[in-house]
């Protein structure tokens, strides 16, 4: 019989849904035949509710950062929703219990707490000992994923297990992954032929653009402020993601401005050739967009953090060298130039990417789940 995984995350348009295929891919390259399924946890229990969820942190990272960064990991905020959250999992008890006995998984891994928690509430009150993994996609672990029953956690580094261990987690339970990023992100690809395929200037360096899956951020005033520097000859590479209206206004400024220099695109799956065919990244501080571009050995900007798992993600990565922040948009350019300008600077943040590298951390969560 073949051996049965399901792997929970709560949104398509996340980086928990890319650490979820991820882990699948990695999965499959292991071991063929195995039945596998992705599940978004928050569609399968309370469709509606999941959009709210989704639409309210859209919302608040948008126009409230700050209240999401004393939200994030705190423990009055903690405290306060337990019984909340253990009525909502009691709620959907039903629902997962009839999920997990009609597959009987081998094992079950979750790329966000939420359902996590929901599998771990299954396990305490029907007594099954179904391997459970919880798979942190970020770099600041939050106490909303600690549940006994989960009998590993796939952390991106060292110092997130040292959090865990802190919060009460034994340290035999942790296994130190890296984040899970797509196995094809371990191929190389020739940049050369990959600028000619979107009809880019060999010669010329090209700054890749992006906000993550939803296209978030400062991305618009960024390009716009890029575009003013008519000096450098920078060619932008824009991946807009899903955010259709975004693409929409930058497509305008596209046709107005852009002209040679700028290449915009969507929603894409080849985020690693285009990582290659790049000199750096600006961008958001997502864990997945992090972990590929130092896999890719990318310098990074990082631009205006989201408080909570963005500003320890990008702390995480300024630390050790593979990123530099910039606080304010404006300033993007200038850092770009400073960077560029300064001998040795981006060798030694390539450098420093190719140390935190894990290019195999699909495989080693794989690995976890399948022994």
């Amino acid at each position: 019989m073949k051996k049965k995984i399901l792997i929970f995350y709560i949104s398509e348009f996340s980086g928990h849904y890319h650490a979820a295929s991820a882990i699948e891919e990695g999965l499959l390259e292991l071991e063929e035949g195995l039945d596998i399924d992705k599940i978004n946890a928050l569609d399968y229990t309370n469709p509606i509710l999941g959009k709210l969820i989704n639409k309210a942190y859209l919302e608040v990272i948008k126009k409230k950062p700050e209240l999401w960064g004393n939200i994030y990991d705190n423990p009055d905020v903690v405290k306060k929703t337990k019984k909340a959250r253990e009525a909502l999992h009691k709620y959907n008890m039903s629902k997962i219990k009839r999920l997990i006995e009609k597959h009987s998984p081998y094992a079950i891994l979750c790329t966000q707490a939420m359902p996590c928690g929901m599998v771990a509430d299954y396990k305490r009150s029907c007594g099954t000992d179904i391997k459970l993994i919880g798979v942190l996609t970020d770099h600041a672990p939050h106490s909303f994923w600690i549940f006994d029953e989960v009998d590993f956690y796939a952390v991106p580094s060292e110092e997130t297990g040292k959090v865990l261990e802190q919060k009460g987690i034994p340290p035999s339970k942790i296994k130190v992954s890296g984040i899970p990023v797509a196995p094809k992100f371990r191929k190389s690809h020739d940049a050369g032929e990959i600028k000619e395929k979107y009809g880019l200037r060999k010669a010329d360096p090209v700054i890749l653009i992006m906000g993550g899956t939803q296209g978030l951020g400062e991305m618009e005033r960024i390009v716009k402020e890029l575009l003013k520097d008519k000096e450098h000859g920078y060619q932008l590479l824009i991946v807009a993601g899903s955010n259709k209206k975004l693409f929409a206004r930058l497509k305008r400024l596209s046709r107005k401005e852009g002209g040679e220099n700028m290449r915009l695109l969507s929603f894409v799956e080849n985020i690693d050739e285009l990582m290659e065919a790049s000199d750096m990244v600006v961008t958001k501080a997502g864990g997945m967009t992090t972990a590929e571009a130092v896999v890719k050995e990318l310098p990074m900007i990082i631009v205006s953090p989201i408080p909570g798992h963005e500003r320890r993600n990008t702390d995480y990565m300024v630390e050790k060298g593979a990123a530099v922040e910039v606080e304010d948009f404006t300033e993007v350019p200038q850092k770009i130039n400073e960077l560029f300008d300064s001998e040795g600077v981006l060798e030694a943040m390539k450098k420093n990417a190719r140390k935190l590298s894990r290019p195999e951390s699909a495989l080693d969560i794989a690995k976890l789940a399948l022994d």
